[in-house]
């Protein structure tokens, strides 16, 4: 029986009907899997013939066109090992095709394998459900994401911020405050970095500064470690320089180990309005410093513009010459005629 003949099979028909009186929103799910049939996939007679004894043997094989970036031969061998020798996919069988479906966004082919787990020994398996909920919101069907994290027996703090990153990619961050409240309120599960960081991330998408700031000093009341997480301090720079609180920001900023890029040229365009032009070198200086990072086209553009307004013209040279050994920018369009406007060349 082939892979889409398989698919038009009502799924109750394939599942001991008794499972339905103790899963919770089990029609939600059907609903979902039964949703659509997976693409057609082209013939291949090379793989047709490939030899393939056993599932330890398929499952290696399978994994060896995915490690190539082959996702469609191993889609077609899966169809193959099904239909012409009956195999059954086992845990390590799941595991690479969601991974790659996954991959390629294939939510289509990855839904009727979800239909193949449902009925398989390994439906409960928490991997197995985390990489449902990945496959669904890399392929943007947060709302089938949704559906299998609902269905989680027990949910932890990964397969929430698994949920709450999908949300804010595909700009639901209404959605991630209202899971972040769920998952302290009604779980009772504690938040960790990066929680907080996708918390404040839908702040700023919402511009709900104040709750972003009620959640940060929530956070400094209960520990003073806060700004020494690299990833989450920026994150709170960020938002109080998205709020306009730029004093604020800055006193932050000067707390952070490494400051990223987006930091830095928030507070030099802010300098820079506020015609400090002198602070916005500094900035510069100190990102050169750094050596983890380098500056982009705005951040250049920023700099060589404080630059021209205290017409210094060595510091023009030396920002020239930055650019010209990160061997990346010296021949954008806007970077070069800015440096011809400040050294009319």
């Amino acid at each position: 029986m082939s892979i889409l003949k398989l698919v038009h099979h009502p799924l109750k028909n394939l599942i001991n009907p008794r499972l339905f009186i103790y899963r919770h929103q089990s029609q939600k799910i059907l609903d979902l899997i039964n949703k659509k049939a997976p693409i057609e996939l082209e013939v291949n007679d090379e793989l047709e013939n490939l030899p393939c004894e056993n599932t330890i043997e398929w499952n290696k094989k399978l994994k060896f066109y995915r490690i190539r970036g082959e996702e469609k031969k191993a889609l077609k061998l899966f169809e193959i090992g099904l239909r012409k020798h009956q195999f059954q996919p086992d845990y390590i069988t799941y595991i690479s095709m969601l991974e790659i479906c996954k991959d390629i966004k294939d939510t289509d082919n990855g839904r009727y394998i979800h239909r193949r787990i449902w009925n398989s020994p390994v439906r409960d398996n928490s991997r197995i459900q985390t990489l449902l909920m990945e496959m669904y919101m890399k392929g943007g069907d947060v709302d089938s994401a949704r559906e299998i994290f609902d269905s989680l027996k027990h949910r932890t703090v990964i397969e929430y911020n698994a949920l709450m990153t999908a949300y804010n990619n595909n700009e639901y961050p209404d959605r991630t405050i209202d899971l972040f409240n769920k998952m302290r309120e009604n779980d009772k599960i504690k938040p960790n970095s990066m929680s907080h960081m996708l918390y404040f991330q839908a702040c700023i998408k919402l511009k709900a500064f104040e709750q972003g700031k009620k959640l940060h000093d929530e956070l400094k009341q209960k520990t003073a470690n806060t700004m020494k997480n690299k990833e989450l301090s920026n994150q709170i720079v960020a938002m109080y320089i998205a709020a306009g609180d730029y004093n604020i920001a800055e006193e932050y900023f000067k707390e952070i180990k490494e400051p990223n890029v987006q930091n830095y040229l928030g507070l030099m365009n802010y300098h820079n309005q506020s015609k400090n032009w002198k602070r916005t070198l500094e900035l510069y200086d100190q990102m050169k410093m750094q050596r983890k990072i380098q500056p982009d086209v705005p951040t250049y553009l920023a700099v060589l513009l404080a630059t021209k307004e205290m017409n210094n013209i060595d510091k023009v040279k030396q920002i020239q010459d930055d650019i010209i050994k990160q061997n990346l920018w010296q021949n954008h369009s806007e970077i070069q005629k800015l440096l011809k406007e400040i050294l009319k060349t």
